[in-house]
């Protein structure tokens, strides 16, 4: 290979991880949801939210989209409270749990009377 075609693949690469690592753009931007959140959202779901948020961005920020969705497609009739909040969560947290469960499973070999180990 030649230094041009090296050169391409690397650009091709690049381009491609480029791609991968751009955040994924949520139909509902950032003011509109601050705004969702306000309307449908008690001062205690708001706050339990925002503490969350502290120590784990990512799953009040799964929270917020799923409530934006409920919003959206009309399931979400009245406001919700902090208990209600505390439900998504705790299923967030589940389904955490459930995809990082690991199962170790131990297969011991026999021994034939042919291994010689202890000679």
């Amino acid at each position: 290979m030649d230094d041009s075609e090296l050169n391409a693949i690397r650009a091709a690469r690049l381009q491609e991880l480029q791609k991968q690592n751009q955040p994924v753009t949520n139909p509902v931007s950032n003011d509109a949801q601050s705004g969702i959140m306000n309307q449908v959202l008690e001062p205690s779901a708001k706050e339990r939210i925002s503490r969350v948020r502290l120590v784990k961005p990512e799953r009040a920020k799964a929270v917020e989209d799923y409530i934006a969705r409920l919003v959206q497609t009309g399931a979400l009739r009245r406001k919700l409270g902090e208990e209600e909040v505390i439900e998504m969560l705790n299923g967030l947290a589940q389904d955490e749990n459930r995809q990082r469960e690991t199962k170790i499973r131990f297969e011991r070999r026999q021994l034939d009377e042919e291994d010689d180990f202890f000679d």
